[in-house]
C-alpha cells in the first residue's frame, strides 16, 4: 500500500507571516503605542512630544463661572437667593450657564432691579481656568451697591 503524502507542507512558504499574525501583531504594537503615553508620564514622570499622555475634558468647563447668590432680609440675616425664581426664569434656560464675567454683571444687575431699590445682594462667583478656580466676585460687599 502506498502512503498517501501532502504535498501542502505548510500554510505559507517559509519567513512569511500570516495574515492573521500580522493584524495580531499590528494590533499589539498599537496598544503597546497607547499604554506608553501614559505610563511614561504617570510612572516615570517623562513627558515627551511622541508619547502623549491622555486627557479627558481639557477644555470643556474653561471660562464657565459657579456663582452662589444670597440676600439680606430686613433682620438682617443673608438668606440664600434663588435667581430662577427671582427672575421667573426656567430652571433649564439660558440662566441655568453663566459664561462670562459681562454675562455674571448682567444677571447681578437683573437680581438687583428684581429685588427693588436698596437691596443688599452679596455674590460668590469663581470662574474656571486650566490653573484652576479663580475668584471673580467675593460676597464682602453688597453687588447692588456697585
Amino acid at each position: 500500500m502506498a502512503d498517501v503524502v501532502s504535498a501542502r507542507i505548510g500554510a505559507e512558504p517559509a519567513g512569511r507571516v500570516s495574515a492573521g499574525r500580522l493584524r495580531f501583531f499590528a494590533f499589539m504594537a498599537i496598544a503597546a503605542f497607547m499604554i506608553a503615553g501614559p505610563a511614561a508620564e504617570q510612572v516615570f514622570g517623562v513627558r515627551t512630544a511622541l508619547l502623549r499622555s491622555w486627557t479627558m475634558f481639557s477644555a470643556i468647563g474653561l471660562d464657565v463661572i459657579d456663582a452662589s447668590f444670597e440676600i439680606r432680609r430686613l433682620d438682617g440675616a443673608l438668606v440664600p437667593l434663588d435667581r430662577f425664581e427671582m427672575l421667573g426664569a426656567p430652571r433649564n434656560g439660558r440662566l441655568k450657564r453663566i459664561e462670562s464675567r459681562d454675562e455674571l454683571a448682567s444677571v447681578i444687575k437683573r437680581l438687583c432691579t428684581a429685588a427693588g431699590q436698596g437691596a443688599d445682594i452679596r455674590v460668590r462667583a469663581r470662574q474656571a481656568a486650566r490653573s484652576g478656580w479663580q475668584t471673580v466676585h467675593t460676597d464682602a460687599e453688597n453687588a447692588c451697591a456697585d
